[in-house]
């Protein structure tokens, strides 16, 4: 055999063995690859079965704890009475009507809190939100007003609010009923409560206010109570609907609350320097009501807000009852967690980031 083609089949078996090697190269990158994106998708799939099983936790540690405990001016306590305590309100005249902070209590105002492993979770008094239930009309001017909207929209937008939940098919002054909603090419009104807050915003020209606002509304909003407002648990971008001069004034009455809750509307009137609008003594409440929303998340994914009325001493029924729950998106707010304070709430071997 010739040099030339002794050197010619060296080199085919060389360039062979090279395009062996690369095909082997790539294979094994690709190999690398998958089990890379395999991995990271189990890790994925393990911590959102971690935090579903810390947000289930969660949720039935604060159930418990708001159909067991009576809540105070400051919040939801987390630690029963002693034998003792009890006891000493037994004794005294008046001491099973005593509600004054025993330290310790989850704030109701959206303060967020560590839960059971990575899991979060926020609190809100529904009294401290805007009653779209049964809304007045001086309620929804004041609140359209306070979050920037026009005067000249105002008319429009509550009259369109207004139609949209009452039960007739009677159109308002400003309002809209079956045909203006077909006119804009939209589905008639239900007649009905809002289901959840967010209904709020199909009410015809709602859709149309400030992003800001709309996003705001379901935070500030509930369709699950009517009655006084709380202003110890009222979101401090809502208090500016019941407090003139805000935003001074609203800073000045959540600083008060966080050291020392208001025990009636007359003590907001004169720590504020304000008159509140209505009956100081009949619209406004301090404790907070029967009626909670709960917001929990974990570390991915949506989270979960559940609306739950508890019925502790209702006969022959459970000690609450679900009154909607549904996937919202995680909050983005960057403050810190809270710790509870509560071994209910507390973890051996905790799992947070």
């Amino acid at each position: 055999m010739s040099t030339e083609r002794r050197g010619a089949q060296r080199g085919f078996v060389l360039a062979v063995t090279l395009w062996i090697l690369a095909a082997i190269t790539l294979a094994v990158a690709l190999l690398t690859l998958w089990s890379y994106e395999e991995v990271r998708e189990a890790s994925d799939a393990r911590d959102r079965t971690a935090d579903a099983i810390a947000m289930a936790s969660t949720r039935d540690a604060l159930l418990y704890l708001g159909a067991t405990r009576e809540v105070t001016l400051a919040g939801l306590p987390t630690r029963a009475l002693t034998e003792a305590e009890r006891a000493s309100l037994r004794l005294q005249e008046f001491g099973a009507l005593r509600t004054d902070p025993r330290g310790g209590e989850l704030r109701l105002d959206g303060t967020v809190y560590r839960g059971r492993g990575a899991a979060r979770f926020a609190l809100q008094d529904e009294a401290g939100l805007l009653g779209l239930l049964l809304p007045t009309s001086a309620l929804v001017d004041r609140y359209l007003e306070s979050a920037g909207v026009r005067r000249e929209q105002i008319g429009r937008l509550r009259d369109a609010l207004l139609d949209y939940i009452d039960e007739d098919r009677l159109k308002r002054l400003n309002g809209a009923e079956q045909r203006e909603y077909e006119q804009a090419g939209r589905e008639p009104p239900p007649n009905r409560r809002p289901l959840i807050p967010g209904e709020v915003l199909r009410a015809l020209g709602w859709s149309e206010l400030p992003a800001g606002v709309r996003a705001r509304l379901p935070e500030e909003a509930t369709v699950f109570y009517s009655g006084a407002v709380n202003l110890n648990t009222a979101p401090e971008s809502l208090l500016a609907t019941w407090l003139p001069g805000c935003p001074q004034t609203c800073r000045t009455v959540v600083a008060r609350r966080r050291t020392q809750p208001f025990a009636s509307g007359l003590e907001v009137q004169t720590v504020a320097g304000v008159r509140l609008p209505g009956d100081p003594l009949i619209d406004y409440r301090v404790l907070p009501s029967d009626t909670l929303r709960m917001t929990l998340w974990g570390r991915t994914g949506a989270g979960w807000r559940i609306h739950v009325r508890f019925t502790p001493l209702a006969d022959k029924r459970a000690p609450w009852s679900i009154l909607a729950a549904y996937p919202v998106p995680r909050p983005s707010s960057d403050a810190p967690a809270q710790d509870p304070g509560s071994d209910l709430l507390a973890d051996a071997a905790p799992d947070r980031p």
